[in-house]
């Protein structure tokens, strides 16, 4: 527990050093710092598309296992119910946040020649992040299909090499990362507004994550009184998932609480797993809506449907590619972020920092999102009468404890 706090308890300290000490920094050295961070924004790019194709054909050749229509039944639920989640962000932000009001203070963050970093270049990348999700989609649902057994120990052991470069080179620096942008923030003198801004984001992110994961199981059980059970029977495995930041440290207990509401051993077994990996309640509305405030504060603007719904079915697809990293939804979203949208490395560290202090909520409501969405499977199955296979029941884990999923 100590191990996945310390990343948000590092963020929360770097935001009250930076807001408390920031002031005091000359300008040099905040260039200094800032020219670390854009260096570090940069190399992660490159390593990026590695990121997508890995993680997302890796994710997906995992999902041989178990019993075939069974898992065709669940993964359909598990995007489907990725997609709900992930369009209503879109819906109640545009009823909640007030758009139309845009800071004074978004001047001062598009001032340019502030500060400029020491060494200023941009590493060419000629991959398409969209392009690559679907390529890892399309590549890793074919050898699924057609097994090649060293193609699947090639995309493993690539993906375990990446973990490895962004668990020892990437995220003990995150902090550092995030400390470059937020003094150049402070330097403009408009950091204590910029997180003011963001109030009205995590109450609605709050207050949705709430109503969203009683309703999930209203809606699961057909039955106010009977889905509210449920919830209670599933609350164990929220409050394991909160205090570890991590639903896949909360399997054991998500499994129980699973064959508790459905009565179906087998079943919780093999998906629980499965779930905890890529049914991201949680992060379909974080990820959404700090963006979108994101967006509100520096451009004044939300994305039209037609745009946001291209991003929706990106965000699907990545949700096959985001296991195994602290962090990693936003990780994998950030070319999305900055193509879809147009983010800048200044909202990409913004949101960076948001996202991962409030990893704890959104692996809250990752494994409610999974107890409510089993029961659903469970009734499927029974009326497609396919409740009496034996699925395998082989926990799908990962190599190392996430904050993400």
């Amino acid at each position: 527990m100590l191990r996945t706090l310390r990343l948000p308890l590092q963020l929360v300290g770097v935001i009250f050093f930076v807001a408390l000490f920031g002031s005091y920094f000359s300008p040099e050295s905040v260039r200094f710092f800032y020219t670390i961070s854009f260096v570090f924004k940069e190399l992660l790019g490159l390593l990026l598309p590695l990121i997508i194709v890995s993680f997302i054909m890796s994710g997906v050749l995992s999902l041989k296992r178990g019993a075939p229509l069974i898992l065709l039944v669940l993964v359909a639920c598990i995007f489907l119910s990725n997609f709900i989640i992930t369009a209503l962000s879109y819906f109640f932000v545009r009823l909640a946040l007030p758009i139309a009001e845009c800071p004074i203070v978004i001047e001062a963050l598009h001032m340019q020649d502030i500060i400029t970093p020491y060494i200023n270049f941009s590493i060419p990348n000629p991959f398409n992040p969209g392009y690559m999700l679907l390529l890892g989609a399309g590549l890793g649902t074919f050898f699924s299909v057609y097994r090649v057994p060293v193609v699947e120990k090639t995309v493993n052991k690539l993906k375990k090499i990446v973990e490895v470069i962004l668990l020892r080179f990437f995220i003990p620096f995150l902090p550092l990362y995030i400390f470059g942008y937020l003094l150049e923030i402070k330097y403009r003198g408009i950091l204590g507004s910029l997180f003011q801004h963001y109030g009205h984001a995590i109450a609605l992110i709050l207050t949705l994550q709430a109503v969203y994961m009683i309703s999930y199981f209203v809606i699961a059980k057909v039955s106010f009184k009977k889905g509210w059970q449920a919830f209670k029977n599933a609350l164990p495995s929220y409050l394991t998932a909160v205090s570890t930041i991590s639903s896949t440290a909360t399997i054991p207990v998500t499994v129980e609480c699973a064959k508790k509401n459905t009565g179906n051993e087998p079943l919780a077994q093999m998906s629980i797993p499965l779930m905890a990996n890529i049914h991201l309640m949680g992060a379909g509305i974080n990820i959404p809506i700090l963006s979108m405030a994101t967006m509100i504060l520096f451009k004044c603007a939300v994305p039209d449907p037609m745009t946001y719904l291209v991003f929706i079915v990106y965000f699907c697809t990545s949700m096959f590619a985001v296991t195994g990293i602290p962090g990693a939804g936003i990780f994998v979203m950030m070319p999305l972020l900055i193509t879809t949208f147009g983010f800048s490395p200044i909202m990409i560290s913004v949101l960076t920092t948001l996202y991962l202090l409030m990893d704890a909520t959104s692996a809250g409501a990752n494994v409610m999102g999974d107890g409510a969405l089993i029961i659903i499977v469970n009734r499927i199955l029974k009326k497609l009468n396919l409740t009496d296979q034996e699925p395998e029941a082989k926990p799908i884990q990962n190599a190392y404890t996430d904050s993400t999923s």
